[in-house]
């Protein structure tokens, strides 16, 4: 990207460099200052500027860099910066960085820095800016120290002078340097508003700089929301522009900071073109499992793609038969958390019955415990698998590493799930020990309960309504509802207040692990009433009782009817 600079003043003497206040405008080719011609030929200076290749150049500094001068060097870095804008390089920049030709050109610059003019100071230190390359691999020496000080000083100061309001790619490019150097607040700002007047000229290669710029910037702006979701939708609008990786890298920016609670970075429209680019493409089992995993990390359902992975499996079973642990688990914990099974499934259920690569059980880093879980969700239960993941010796291993909370959580649900859901399972069963330890722990940590007061107040007072509960089998219940008319099969009514969390977020699909969850507890005999935390919070107070007192009325009334688990 075309960065500004500051002018210069340049002394012969060693480590002396000085910044004026004047910024130098947006860099362009015509920018570049041309030497005057001289009457004797230089045949160096003519090669290099017939080069017509970012390799071509590389290679002439190579075979030529010990008796390159100031000039040679100037006009080696002008032809690599052309090369580079317009778009001709064949290289990226990486690669550029990583040839030991050009650290032999910046090398060459740094010792040739005495001889050169004023001009051809500003040349090169502009180009190589541009190219980003020079004060990141240079040794430390005094007029790299000064540019790093000074170039974003300058650029701060001078940017609301010297910019382009008008142009988008200049300020996209000036967005990236902004959030690369970690400038202000203030300067992103002022670059971000002038972007949003400019939004129509954005094109799909300007869109992804921008989105890029925003995915480096480590805090979040509620400024970029308006630009950044115009941006997602030039790429959503122009996905097939994009190769399979390119497509994958803009997916892992948008999951990168959707998983760091940066929901503006979620896109729905754009996660479903990425869905529809592995279908429409073909793109294979393994590749469209990875979007999958990164679906399902953003909590988003896409029922074609888990029909396209599925159809793959049928038509050749060795797929699921062989795939790796980490595919596996990827493909159930899809499928589980959009609590769908597509056409197909009791096949489906066979062949990962027999994935053979289930048998590597000495991956104890692998999460079996989570896989199983996977399992259960989808009504698959697999005693070889179950009889693993409840062995002793496993669950020491398994939950001895940190932060292993969640592990716990996970043991305990298997465990309720086998228990209430499996009876026929014959195989050991986690230590009692273990499991008294998680229970005593499981929902220890709420104290807030945002149902109560509404619920005692429609049931007729407190003595009605127990709040904080656990179950035989440990299940935490938020409200146990005591002395109303319910049918005689039935016990209790138990109302559970399910966070935002537990849905996903573009259909607002109950998720599979909080929904085994109510299996069981149904299954042990209870009128379940689950309530959505997100939707409870939208409501007027003066519709909060209404609700719940209609809800526990038509489960009573339907206990049998399948879609009454979700209370909408």
């Amino acid at each position: 990207m075309a960065y500004p600079l500051m002018r210069l003043r340049y002394y012969p003497q060693k480590g002396h460099i000085s910044n004026c206040s004047n910024l130098i405008r947006h860099l362009t080719t015509k920018d570049i200052v041309q030497h005057p011609e001289t009457h004797s030929q230089d045949f160096l200076m003519q090669h290099i500027k017939s080069t017509k290749t970012t390799s071509d150049i590389l290679q002439v500094v190579g075979n030529h860099y010990n008796i390159m001068n100031g000039k040679h060097v100037i006009q080696a870095l002008k032809s690599l910066f052309e090369l580079e804008k317009s778009e001709n390089s064949k290289f990226s920049k990486k690669q550029i960085i990583n040839n030991p030709e050009f650290l032999k050109l910046c090398k060459r610059l740094n010792s040739q820095a005495r001889g050169l003019s004023i001009n051809e100071t500003i040349d090169a230190l502009k180009i190589v800016t541009y190219i980003d390359f020079l004060l990141k691999n240079l040794d430390k020496n005094p007029l790299v120290d000064a540019l790093k000080i000074a170039l974003p000083l300058v650029f701060e100061a001078q940017l609301s002078l010297k910019m382009n309001r008008y142009d988008a790619i200049h300020l996209a490019d000036l967005l990236h340097y902004a959030t690369e150097k970690k400038m202000s607040d203030t300067s992103l700002n002022l670059i971000i508003n002038s972007l949003d007047k400019v939004i129509d000229d954005i094109d799909v290669k300007t869109a992804r700089t921008i989105v890029r710029s925003l995915y480096g910037n480590k805090t979040s702006l509620s400024s970029y929301n308006m630009l950044l979701t115009n941006c997602w939708n030039v790429l959503a609008q122009n996905i097939d522009q994009y190769s399979y990786n390119g497509m994958e890298e803009l997916l892992h920016w948008m999951e990168k900071k959707y998983c760091k609670k940066q929901t503006e970075f979620y896109h729905e429209d754009f996660v479903d073109n990425c869905a529809s680019y592995i279908v429409s493409k073909d793109c294979g089992f393994e590749n469209g499992n990875w979007i999958l995993r990164k679906l399902t990390r953003m909590c988003h359902v896409n029922l074609p793609l888990i029909d396209y992975l599925t159809d793959k499996i049928i038509n050749d079973p060795k797929i699921g038969e062989t795939c790796t642990p980490s595919l596996l688990l990827a493909y159930t914990t899809g499928v589980a958390n959009a609590d769908y099974k597509p056409a197909g499934w009791d096949r489906i259920q066979h062949i990962l019955s027999n994935n053979l690569r289930m048998s590597e059980k000495e991956l104890i880093e692998f999460p079996w415990l989570r896989l199983a879980l996977n399992f259960a969700a989808l009504d698959i239960y697999s005693p070889e698998l179950l009889q693993h993941v409840f062995q002793e010796e496993f669950l020491n291993k398994f939950l001895s590493r940190d932060y292993n909370f969640l592990d716990n959580l996970q043991l305990l649900l298997l465990y309720q799930a086998v228990l209430t859901l499996y009876p026929s399972y014959s195989g050991p069963l986690p230590p009692k020990s273990m499991i008294e330890k998680v229970i005593a722990i499981n929902g220890e940590n709420i104290n807030h309960f945002p149902l109560q007061a509404a619920l005692e107040q429609g049931m007729g007072g407190s003595s009605y309504v127990w709040t904080k509960l656990l179950t035989k089998y440990g299940h935490f219940i938020d409200h146990l509802v005591n002395d109303v008319t319910v049918p005689a099969d039935a016990q209790l009514i138990l109302v559970l207040c399910l966070p935002e969390t537990f849905f996903n977020q573009n259909c607002k699909r109950l998720r599979a692990i909080p929904s085994l969850t109510l299996k069981t507890l149904e299954s042990m005999g209870y009128i379940v009433v689950p309530v959505s935390l997100q939707l409870w919070t939208l409501l007027p107070e003066y519709e909060k009782i209404p609700y719940l007192m209609q809800n526990i009325k038509i489960r009573c009334e339907s206990m049998e009817d399948d879609q009454a688990r979700f209370v909408h």
